[in-house]
Order: structure tokens, then C-alpha cells, then sequence
């Protein structure tokens, strides 16, 4: 059932529980939405993932549920999607269940009715869904693998884990059987893709390791042959145990029970104006909590799934195809969006670029005073044609995992004509902790707490961030709710340093609540160092800053103890950055000379420091010297995260010899000014 939110207060977003304020922190905040209770369920009827999807399935058995574009090699194109209905799906994850556990019993013979890891190495695929949905159903933990980890980090996993059976995609298997004798236990790999020619050797190379090696369409068959009843689990068994990409150390496995999943898929069910009439295109990776809550929650209100066709690159004629109604996405993937379209319109010479910041401008203002993300002229006469960028029926966008820039967010909002959903989490809390209201047009925060979730501030007296702060309390971060874990896999100490005796999860990200009762994001606790004059940074806070300035993709800040000054990593925007570096120099040069070029990484510094200036970084906060990196950073270099966050200890170590001549370079400026 869904709430009803046309009355909602933006101005007052949360409500203080009475009594709540103690010392060092500030008293919990909820909903004002739901201020008395935190949710649980969806429903009265769902309580575990396994429910969701019976009740889904009940109420639009026929509706299209998983789509995917079959590939023609004779042609060398993708086709349109093909469906499967509710029915048809839960029909075939009730054959692959029952393949799984007649496996399990038949060929693993572990001696283990339920409960046991259920390994998965893959890309979204309706595949992918089919395995969540098949271990729901026969009470297994799906433990999903991240597929731009390396094998260290997969073989850590799958040992930390105990899997004895992985599905994965082709290309995995291979690598898999390579490592295979670091991992004992391994028994059964099910490749998600059709084998072909390549199933004789691998069989056999399997073979020889102990391990057999089925086809998906063999599981199936096998289930279909072999059917077991339904073994529901309850509400406090384990649902999956994605592993943290972890920015320092080794990754950490996150229990999350059904309970905590369906709480998750509660706030998005209960608050969204989602319905049955919705598509989305699914490319955030499944094996992120992020990706699983929103494919969850959207199951739930009987959505249709689009899923892309694997190659990021594709996803947009992906979407010309599909015409999603709803994109969920990450600000990486938004801010290139705004680059792209910036160049083609308000960035455009002659009319074009007259008419479009005309256009922009005025929806910009209207915006500000009305809320609209409409307008009656322009929209009709010239910014209807840029939504056949996502397809010409979307209504909704979403973000989440970093702070997205107000101006991108506004831009894509006045160009598209959407409502912009911006959410607030990490793997701890199932993904969820915060989210922007729909209707809500203000930008720079994440909104209240979601409906299964309190929240409070705690003093980092370190940080000088207090409860006392004006005009507004800030802190750490602290959730309680049916959506926090029930702790780290295997590892009772790190539990107890980020669960307390009461129940809250820390999540070392430091906010503050605004007048409208708004979370709004300024810092993070573990990342910050001090330099040599005894100034505190925050890295990630100053990297949040600079990359407001589009020029810039991706951002590495980076300061010791014994220097008084940061240097920076910098990829640019190539989409922006090459017409603007061409127009500084006057002439045309490709973008892998243009990183080279001194004059152009001088004004580049410039340009970021004066965004730095304007949003109000002291001088020792600003970088002082930068090197412009032409290739991406990339989780296949170890540097980041799969989901895209910095591995700070990796980074700095990979770019430790520019970062030596960075800082040498420094001082021989700064002795050549001395002796001026």
C-alpha cells in the first residue's frame, strides 16, 4: 500500500523522538512521514525476499518481469527485448532451486538441507535475478562476486564464504579453474552462458580438479526433473553476503537477512510513486547492494526490468530500444551525461547555442520559484528531443553512492523534464539509510531518514563537528533500523567497533541536518590526516568540491604529514575538456596531447582552484600542483572500488613516482621564488 505523500511538509522532513538527546550527540530524528513507528514490511503478507516475490507474482503474473536483447551473430546486431512474465520467471527459478538443491545433495553431499552459500560471478542478467530469486525460495545465501575484482580478491571470497557451488558467465570459468586449487572446497561451477565448443576441454581441465562444470539450462532441467518444495526461510535468516569492496584492507562480508532486505524494499515500495506501469534498465552492478535493493523494491510493485545488453558503452541505444520510464544511476554516469548534452546545447555556438541557454535559464528560474521542471514553450519547441537520450518516456531519475552536483542535478532536471531522487546508504545498512522525498525540488542533501531507519549525529570532537554546532548540529552519522546488518561475516571485532550496545551502525560519514530536517553529506571520518603546519584534511570532502567543476571526471587529493602542501590527481572530462583546452591554445590537438601540454594543466589547476575559492576552501586545503591522468581510474588497477570509491593506501602507492615528482616539483618553484 502506498503512502500518501501529497501533503508532505518539505520544510519540516523529520521529527525529533522526545527525550533523545543525551550528551555528545544530538536526540533521533525520523520520518515525519511515519514519525511513530519505523517499517518492516511491505506488506502484512511479505516478510522475507522469497514472499516479496510470491506476492508480486500473484498480482501480475502476466505482466513482463525480466527482458533481455537476444545477440544475432549472423548480423552482428541485438535484437528487441524479449519477456518473461511473472509467471514464467517464477516458473524458472523454481526449476533452478530445485536443481540447485538436488546438486547440492547429489554431487556436493554436504550433508546440508539449507543455508548454505550459493556463489555468483556475473554481469546483470536476468540469469542473475533467477539465482537471488531461486535462493530465496529454497532458503540459500546468495553471495554475489564483483565482477571487475581480481583473483585475489575472488579467491579470498569464495574461501571466506566456504562456496562449494558458483554460477558464473563464461569468461569467468577459465580464470576460475586456474585458482581453483586455492579454493578446496569448490565442487560445482554452473556457466550462466551457453558452453558451444569450449564444454569438452573445460569439463575435462574441471575434471581433473575435482569440480564438475554444468550449463544453466542443465540446472533447470535437472530442477524440472527433480522438483523440491519450497523451503521458505524466516525473516532472521541470511538472505546474502555481499562483500564490501573495501577502500582499505581486505574486503569485509555484510550479512544482511531477509528481514533487513525487506525493510529496505518497504521504504521504496511504501514512498515512491513506482507503479506496475514502470520500466528500468538494469546496469548497477547486482552484486552491489544498491543494484539489488532498487531490483528488489521494483519487483515488488510488479516493474518491468530491461536488462542492458553488458557493455556500458551500449547502454544508450539500450535505453532507445527499451524507452525506460525510470534510470537509476550513480553521479559518474550523470555528470558525463551533463558534459555530453552541455556540448551539444548551452556550450553550442550560433542559434543552437543561444536558444538552448535561453531555454535553460529560464527553466533554471522557474525552477527556483515554482518547482516546475516543466515549461509550456520550450520544452515543445526545442528540449523534448534531448529525452530521446534515455528513450522519450522517462519520468524519474535516481542517484546514490557520492554526492551528485547541484547544478548537474538541476540541469538534468530542467533538460529532461524529471524528478530527481537522490539516496544516501552503504552495504551496512542494506544500501539505504536516506533518500530524498519525491516531489522534493531542492538539491545539495539526501533528504530524511528512510521509513525502516532513525538517525542521529555523534560528536568527532577531533573534526570539531558537535551536536552543538550552529546554525546546524553536525556529526557522525548514525542509523538504527530493520535495515543495519546483523553483523560483518566471520568477524565479531570489527561488529562491535561499527554496532554498539544499542543497536546504532556508525557509518564514519560525517553530515549535519539542515532547517528543513534534511541530511545533507560534508565529510568523511577515516580518511582524514594532517599535514606538516598541523591543518586537518578531508580529503574526500575537498575531491566532493573540485569535481563540481566539469572538466574534471574522477579526482585523487593527496597530502603527508611531512609537506605542507596537496597535490592532485586529475582525469578529465574528455567531452569537455578537449574543445576547452583547444579554444586556451587556439589550435586543435587530440586529448592525449592536450593532458601533456603545460599551459593547459596550469589553467586546468586554475580553473579547479577558483571552484575551490567559491565553495569556500581554505588556501591549505586547495591542491597546489596536479597531474592530468588520460586513462580512468579503474578497479582493474586496484585503485578503486567496484563501486567506484578511492582505495586511498592503493592509490597513492600506484601513483607514488608522480606524486615524488609532483612535490619535487614544488620545491624547485618555490626555491626559484625564494631567491627572487
Amino acid at each position: 500500500m502506498k503512502l500518501d505523500t501529497s501533503n508532505f511538509d518539505f520544510n519540516k522532513q523529520t521529527v525529533i523522538i522526545p527525550g533523545s538527546k543525551k550528551p555528545g550527540q544530538t536526540a533521533i530524528y525520523r520520518n515525519s512521514l511515519m514519525p511513530n513507528e519505523l517499517v518492516e514490511k511491505p506488506c502484512p503478507q511479505v516478510s522475507t525476499v522469497f514472499e516479496s516475490f510470491q506476492y508480486a507474482a500473484g498480482k501480475y503474473a502476466n505482466n513482463p518481469c525480466l527482458g533481455y536483447r537476444p545477440f544475432n551473430k549472423n548480423t552482428g546486431q541485438y535484437g528487441e527485448y524479449v519477456w518473461e512474465t511473472y509467471k514464467e520467471t517464477l516458473d524458472r527459478f523454481t526449476n533452478l532451486g530445485s536443481g540447485l538443491v538436488h546438486i547440492n545433495d547429489t554431487i556436493v553431499k554436504n550433508g546440508k538441507k539449507d543455508k548454505y552459500p550459493i556463489g555468483v560471478w556475473s554481469i546483470n542478467k536476468p540469469e542473475f535475478q533467477l539465482i537471488i530469486q531461486a535462493n530465496a525460495a529454497y532458503n540459500l545465501i546468495t553471495v554475489p562476486l564483483y565482477d571487475t575484482l581480481g583473483p585475489d580478491t575472488i579467491e579470498y571470497c569464495m574461501n571466506h564464504a566456504e562456496i562449494q557451488i558458483v554460477l558464473m558467465t563464461a569468461n569467468h570459468i577459465t580464470s576460475m579453474l586456474k585458482f581453483a586449487t586455492k579454493i578446496p572446497q569448490l565442487r560445482v561451477i554452473i556457466s550462466i552462458d551457453p558452453l558451444e565448443d569450449s564444454a569438452k576441454l573445460l569439463r575435462e581441465w574441471a575434471s581433473e580438479l575435482n569440480i564438475k562444470v554444468y550449463e544453466f539450462s542443465e540446472i533447470e532441467k535437472l530442477g524440472k526433473e527433480n522438483p523440491r518444495n519450497y523451503n521458505p526461510p524466516t525473516p532472521n535468516d541470511l538472505f546474502t553476503i555481499p562483500y564490501t569492496s573495501g577502500t582499505t584492507g581486505i574486503p569485509k562480508g555484510v550479512v544482511i537477512t531477509h528481514k533487513n532486505m525487506v525493510a529496505v524494499v518497504a521504504s521504496i515500495a511504501l514512498a515512491t510513486p513506482i507503479t506496475s506501469d514502470d520500466v528500468f534498465i538494469s546496469y548497477l552492478p547486482l552484486a552491489h547492494i544498491f543494484g539489488m535493493d532498487i531490483e528488489l523494491g521494483f519487483l515488488f510493485v510488479g516493474c518491468s526490468i530491461g536488462y542492458y545488453r553488458g557493455d556500458i558503452f551500449g547502454i544508450f541505444d539500450d535505453m532507445k530500444v527499451l524507452k525506460p520510464t525510470v534510470f537509476p544511476s550513480v553521479p559518474r554516469i550523470f555528470n558525463r551525461v551533463a558534459a555530453i548534452l552541455k556540448s551539444y546545447s548551452v556550450d553550442s555556438t550560433g542559434i543552437i547555442g543561444t536558444l538552448a541557454r535561453k531555454a535553460i535559464n529560464d527553466k533554471l528560474e522557474n525552477l527556483e520559484k515554482t518547482g516546475s521542471v516543466t515549461h509550456p514553450i520550450w520544452d515543445r519547441l526545442f528540449l523534448n528531443k534531448f529525452k530521446a537520450f534515455f528513450g522519450g518516456r522517462i519520468k524519474y531519475f535516481s542517484t546514490g553512492g557520492a554526492p551528485l552536483a547541484k547544478d548537474v542535478m538541476d540541469f538534468l532536471k530542467v533538460v529532461f523534464s524529471v524528478s530527481f531522487q537522490e539516496g544516501y546508504g552503504q552495504s551496512e545498512v542494506t544500501g539505504l539509510g536516506c533518500a530524498t522525498m519525491f516531489g522534493d525540488v531542492q538539491a545539495s542533501h539526501v533528504g530524511p531518514p528512510v521509513l525502516s531507519s532513525e538517525l542521529k549525529l555523534v560528536d568527532v570532537p577531533e573534526m570539531n563537528y558537535t551536536s552543538e554546532d550552529k546554525p546546524f548540529p553536525r556529526g557522525e552519522i548514525c542509523i538504527r533500523g530493520a535495515g543495519v546488518m546483523i553483523g560483518y561475516y566471520k568477524d565479531e571485532k570489527k561488529t562491535k567497533e561499527t554496532i554498539d550496545k544499542d543497536g546504532w551502525l556508525h557509518s564514519g560519514d560525517i553530515g549535519y541536518i539542515d532547517a528543513r530536517g534534511c541530511v545533507v553529506i560534508i565529510d568523511r571520518k577515516s580518511s582524514i590526516f594532517k599535514l606538516a603546519q598541523g591543518e586537518y584534511i578531508a580529503p574526500e570532502k575537498i575531491e566532493q568540491i573540485y569535481l563540481r567543476n566539469l572538466l574534471l571526471a574522477q579526482l585523487f587529493v593527496y597530502g603527508e604529514p611531512i609537506r605542507s602542501e596537496l597535490v592532485g590527481i586529475a582525469v578529465p572530462n574528455p567531452e569537455l575538456f578537449v574543445p576547452w583546452a583547444n579554444k586556451l591554445l587556439g589550435e586543435n590537438y587530440e586529448f592525449e596531447e592536450l593532458v601533456k601540454n603545460k599551459k593547459v594543466c596550469d589553467a586546468l589547476l586554475e580553473s579547479i582552484n577558483q571552484v575551490g575559492i567559491k565553495y569556500g576552501l581554505n588556501g591549505f586545503e586547495r591542491i597546489k600542483a596536479v597531474y592530468v591522468e588520460p586513462k580512468p581510474f579503474s578497479p582493474d588497477d586496484g585503485i578503486i572500488t567496484a563501486t567506484f570509491k578511492t582505495k586511498r593506501p592503493a592509490m597513492a602507492k600506484f601513483y607514488r613516482k608522480i606524486i615524488n615528482q609532483l612535490y619535487a616539483d614544488l620545491e624547485s618553484s618555490q626555491k626559484i621564488a625564494a631567491k627572487l
